[in-house]
């Protein structure tokens, strides 16, 4: 009677989709589940499995540790070494619950007494198993099978980061693992390894380490038919180059993630998209785009015509028609796709004074290249004068970029960095990556580095003294080398960074009309917020335009350039006006004019009386005004 107990009892104890009881096995309960089968054909991965089982099958230390970057496909391994290896048991350690807290117990604190438990529960587990007698029925662990169980523990570095406690006390069990019959496998990612399991070569030596590398190209496109196949949605896909696209974009546009997850993750999004709006979505190129949009932001569909580069960006950096030709120029190799695919896609040096349009042309090439603005990653280096500051800058320089790897990269000021963030970029100009702290890689390849610099800007002085065209594009073409040698001997500048450029792009002083053109643009945009926040119409006097320009602002290549002229406007024409919206809220025409005597074209007058006055004016004077 007492063995037919004993087999009631352990036949609610090994059903796999109950998973383990809890009176019996609290801690496999609590943490761990019995692995399943893959859903699908594991590919490309037959000398890995290989190892794997040989290195369970060895007769001490028969524990193995898979490192492999995220999305590398550990999980998926470990799974087909489980259809393969019938005569074990495989089970599942989740590691980031056995560290969580608990009854008000600190997780990480307990999480020693917790390793040793689920051992514990592990030989147990075995010595019922080995007790079994002969039980067969569907469904349950039979005496036939070996009675050894693998521990699978994703994220191994978990247990090593959060209790070093827990990292001791696994040690005995993975030395007994071949006499005790329990193995392990551990998992982790390059990076997690390198910075919290390495240095414990105690640990390591129990450990037989298999490097999981990405899938080439033919292994991504197979198991992306296979899950097409899986379900039931090949036959919606009528061109089967979409399986290399999706392979090819995805490494072009998700470069932080592996493969084959990258991939998969496509396809499965455009399955879902497919499945649930049938008449709108077809597995095509178009639904790889909008996921690839949904997911990352970037427009694949969107197409930069090359034949209107220049006249884009004329139209939105005013006389600087050199500058933009030489951009262009550079621009046209990119867009053709024709650039070095080792090295980021373009990398330029913006020199030129203060304020005549190096930051807002970055703008503007966001915009241009990427269809978003926001695409612009913008440091202002003089925040990194100090050596101190590299670490600060490399962290911050990489996160940014792994969150956006399809962005343009401005370093604003690069002469006032310490020269250390200089060598820094070096790699990334050479390379296209750069590594953080933590040893994670990130490409650089999908964007455009562009440095601007005031450096030499006593070159400029001459340029715009003998320029004859407005734009200066004449005295920009006489003084290249000019500028180019001012800029590799000065101080500030290490003179690989110059000869690592693609293009110098130099920006000529502005001229006193190129100024009055650039303040009616503002001025125009001034009144359409205007009326669009407020309904108020605003009207301003053309002599407001004049009187900013040739009777307060110095026009001078250190004046500040637009920049300066833009905060004089912002302080003679936007606060007041802003203060009268605030002051009369029911006015709907408000006038801008100019009030006394401006000293430009008066010579006997050494000093302007006029000042600019903000006033509710009627319809009539506004069309005098307007006039």
């Amino acid at each position: 009677m007492g063995l037919t107990i004993e087999a009631n009892k352990l036949q609610t104890v090994y059903k796999k989709e109950e998973g383990f009881d809890a009176k019996e096995y609290p801690f496999l309960a609590r943490y761990a589940t019995f692995m399943l089968p893959p859903s699908r054909p594991v590919l490309g991965r037959e000398h890995e499995i290989r190892r794997l089982l040989a290195s369970l099958n060895r007769a001490e230390l028969s524990n193995a540790f898979l490192l492999g970057d995220a999305g590398s496909g550990k999980t998926m391994l470990v799974q087909g070494t489980l259809a393969r290896d019938v005569d074990r048991i495989y089970v599942e350690v989740d590691l980031a619950k056995m560290a969580a807290s608990e009854n008000g117990e600190d997780g990480a604190t307990q999480m020693a007494s917790r390793v040793k438990g689920l051992f514990d529960d592990a030989e147990r587990f075995k010595s019922d198993v080995e007790r079994k007698d002969g039980m067969a029925e569907a469904g349950y662990y039979s005496r036939e099978q070996s009675s050894e169980l693998v521990l699978f523990m994703d994220e191994f570095h978990l247990l090593v980061q959060l209790s070093p406690a827990a990292a001791q006390a696994i040690k005995p069990a993975l030395a007994e693992s071949g006499r005790r019959g329990i193995k392990v496998i551990a998992a982790t990612t390059f990076a997690e390894f390198h910075q919290y399991i390495e240095k414990d070569q105690a640990l390591m030596q129990r450990l037989q380490r298999i490097n999981i590398r990405e899938p080439d190209k033919e292994t991504v496109v197979a198991i992306l038919k296979s899950i097409a196949k899986t379900h039931k949605v090949a036959d919606f896909i009528y061109d089967d180059h979409l399986y290399d696209l999706i392979y090819e974009l995805s490494n072009r546009y998700v470069p932080a993630d592996s493969q084959p997850r990258k991939s998969i993750l496509m396809l499965d999004s455009m399955i879902g998209w497919m499945r649930t709006y049938p008449d709108e979505h077809k597995m095509d190129r178009k639904l790889l785009g909008d996921v690839i949009h949904d997911s990352t932001g970037v427009q694949v569909s969107f197409q930069v015509d090359g034949r209107t580069i220049e006249e884009q960006l004329n139209d939105r950096v005013f006389s600087q028609k050199f500058a933009m030709k030489t951009l262009e120029n550079r621009l046209q190799i990119a867009v053709a796709d024709l650039h070095d695919k080792t090295r980021p896609i373009s990398s330029f040096l913006f020199t030129g004074p203060t304020g005549v349009g190096k930051t807002e042309t970055a703008k503007a090439l966001s915009g241009l290249l990427f269809g978003d603005e926001r695409a612009l990653i913008r440091f202002d280096m003089s925040e990194y004068a100090l050596e101190s500051s590299l670490n600060q800058f490399r962290e911050e320089l990489t996160d940014l970029v792994w969150n956006r790897s399809h962005s343009i990269v401005l370093l604003d000021e690069i002469e006032k960095a310490h020269k250390s963030i200089t060598r820094l970029l070096l790699q990334v100009l050479d390379d296209g990556r750069l590594s953080n702290a933590q040893g994670r890689e990130v490409t650089f390849l999908n964007t455009y580095i562009i440095l601007t610099t005031n450096a030499g800007n006593e070159v400029y002085k001459d340029i715009a003294h003998y320029a004859s065209s407005d734009d200066g594009s004449d005295g920009l073409q006489k003084y290249q080398k000019v500028i180019r040698n001012s800029l590799i001997n000065h101080n500030s500048f290490a003179p690989e960074i110059i000869n690592r450029m693609n293009a110098i792009i130099p920006f000529q002083p502005l001229s006193e009309r190129t100024y009055e053109n650039i303040l009616t643009k503002k001025l125009e945009d001034l009144q359409k917020v205007v009326y669009q926040t407020h309904g108020v119409n605003l009207l301003i006097d053309k002599k407001v335009v004049t009187y900013l320009v040739q009777d307060v602002f110095d026009v001078d290549t250190n004046s500040g350039g637009a920049r300066g002229l833009v905060a004089l406007m912002e302080t003679h024409v936007v606060a007041p006006l802003s203060r009268y919206i605030n002051n009369h809220p029911d006015a709907k025409n408000i006038g801008a004019y100019v009030k006394g005597e401006m000293a430009i074209g008066n010579k006997s007058k050494l000093k302007s009386s006029a000042v600019i006055e903000i006033g509710t004016v009627d319809i009539k004077r506004m069309r005098r005004m307007s006039n």
